[in-house]
């Protein structure tokens, strides 16, 4: 329709649009004396590849006031239309219905069969509406419907059929990453508590403004910010499985890599520590709360009449796996001080080994995230990290933290366990939301290094100035001495020569007159002894 706007007499789309509200208003004639039944009610497992035939039953009220004029435009067409014809396609898109096949009850039906085929995982609908004999709808307008196109279906007429179609379960390779992530993440927990000295962490406690300001920015700030994000670039597209990953990532708690990225920009590390120890036992709460008070939002379909529960038993087990995991190892790192400095060593590398594994491993068990990824996607998985370490950084500065807090904050901030959300979806929400949304926590750990390695870089180049120019005054401030021949002997001063020794007779009986040089300053101003002239 918009093209024909651009491309087109902008008279023939008033025409158009003129067109399409006649249609809408004859279609919605036809919904007032009829109704939509299918069975089953809704298709939840639906299998990619698979087809499934379900039944429906119009049900016509004739006694109607509408019902006379439109039954004289027989027969009318029961159209079947995908909203997504990429999900899910309907086999035989239309059917007839006339009077003489209506029984002669009061309230009179028609019963027909149809059969849709899965093509590939998402969130869409059958809409089902009844059609006149000249009626005409263009398949532009059906096509590619999202889930924010639900109110302008039902003004138009029409019934919906809430179809989800996922991928089969058990595939070798999906199991094979999400056990490999379960226990990547045990063992990364593990290590970070081996590493943790709770000695910091105390001493940090003792002047609890920076921690409390990084609570904060992390389960205020980062929370509000994922809704908003999900809703604008998300939500509006009616991509709701993205939005929901989007908002769990928000909601997690800060990632173990934040350490070292606030090592390499010279922030405040105990306080770092500190920030990334606390949002991880507090997540047990903070995470299941903030899903309770947005997280239905991202769980809907095309019923409207439909409520998916959140899953908040399977959530806290989720979380329970990062936090004991952590309390293992500080209770190791007490029993056995020595594994400290071997987990230090360790954990450097193994933090970048869980990033490129989540990435690339990830990528290989979930190919299809290839045709999920847009531009979209990428959007806004990149705007959550970014926006975070700004709301962090800004933060810090009105509240006059100083520079080494402010980065602390800032990367504990805007760094999230990206880990945990993919498990967390992965394990606790239904198919296909799961799958879904677990491309928006990979395209945020993919592309939350970007700014930090700009930062890194922009760091190391001004240190490199300050040098320099500490270098240049230093230089200044030096004397320009002219160099002794290393052979000559230093002259001793009058006060370092002993009383009674020969250079001291030497020095005070010696005429001046006889090439000796008077060590009294005031012989310079005599005239030297010898014949007058």
């Amino acid at each position: 329709m918009i093209g024909s706007v651009r491309h087109g007499c902008p008279l023939l789309f008033i025409v158009r649009i003129l067109l399409d509200a006649t249609v809408s208003a004859t279609s919605s004639g036809l919904q007032a004396f009829a109704s939509v039944q299918f069975d089953p009610p809704f298709i939840h497992d639906l299998i990619v590849g698979k087809n499934t035939t379900l039944h429906m039953t119009v049900g016509i009220d004739p006694h109607h006031a509408g019902f006379p004029q439109l039954a004289q435009k027989q027969p009318w067409r029961i159209q079947l239309k995908s909203m997504d014809e990429e999900v899910v396609s309907v086999v035989d898109n239309e059917k007839e219905v006339e009077l003489k096949q209506l029984d002669s009850n009061s309230s009179q039906s028609f019963e027909t069969n149809f059969t849709i085929a899965a093509h590939f995982l998402g969130k869409t609908a059958i809409r089902v509406r009844l059609l006149t004999a000249d009626e005409h709808v263009d398949d532009e307008d059906l096509s590619n419907m999202q889930l924010s196109t639900i109110d302008a279906v039902k003004r138009s007429g029409g019934y919906l059929l809430d179809v989800w179609v996922s991928q089969e379960r058990g595939r070798l390779v999906n199991r094979l990453f999400l056990i490999t992530l379960i226990i990547l993440i045990v063992i990364a927990n593990t290590l970070m508590g081996c590493e943790l000295d709770l000695k910091i962490v105390l001493e940090t406690v003792k002047k609890p403004v920076a921690p409390l300001i990084g609570f904060c920015t992390q389960f205020i700030a980062m929370p509000l910010l994922a809704y908003g994000i999900a809703n604008v670039v998300f939500v509006s597209r009616g991509l709701h499985s993205f939005a929901l990953g989007l908002f769990v990532t928000g909601c997690a708690p800060g990632g173990g890599a934040s350490n070292y990225w606030t090592l390499l920009l010279s922030g405040n590390l105990p306080v770092s520590i500190t920030m990334t120890f606390v949002s991880t036992v507090a997540s047990i709460v903070m995470m299941p709360l903030w899903m309770w008070v947005f997280g239905q939002h991202f769980l809907r379909g095309y019923d409207a009449n439909m409520r998916i529960k959140i899953p908040y038993w399977k959530i806290i087990s989720s979380l329970l796996t990062l936090v004991i995991p952590l309390l293992i190892g500080i209770l190791i790192s007490r029993w056995k001080p020595a594994v400290k400095d071997k987990a230090r060593k360790f954990m450097r590398p193994f933090i970048v080994f869980v990033l490129i594994f989540l990435v690339v491993f990830g990528t290989i068990a979930n190919f299809y995230m290839i045709r999920l990824l847009t531009w979209t996607a990428v959007i806004g998985g990149l705007l959550l990290p970014w926006c975070g370490f700004t709301i962090g950084c800004f933060t810090a500065v009105l509240l006059r933290q100083p520079p080494p807090n402010v980065t602390a904050i800032a990367i504990e901030t805007g760094i999230q366990n990206t880990g945990i959300a993919i498990m967390l979806l992965k394990f606790s929400f239904p198919d296909p939301d799961a799958d879904i949304s677990a491309l928006i926590p990979v395209i945020a750990a993919s592309l939350t290094p970007v700014p930090l390695l700009s930062a890194v870089g922009v760091h190391a180049i001004m240190r490199h100035i300050k040098k320099r120019q500490l270098a240049e005054t230093s230089n200044l401030e030096e004397y320009d001495v002219k160099e002794v021949p290393a052979d000559v002997p230093p002259v001793p001063a009058i006060k370092d020569v002993e009383e009674g020794s020969p250079l001291m007779h030497r020095l005070t009986t010696t005429p001046p007159g006889e090439g000796a040089t008077s060590v009294n300053p005031s012989d310079s101003n005599k005239p030297p002894n010898g014949p007058a002239l």
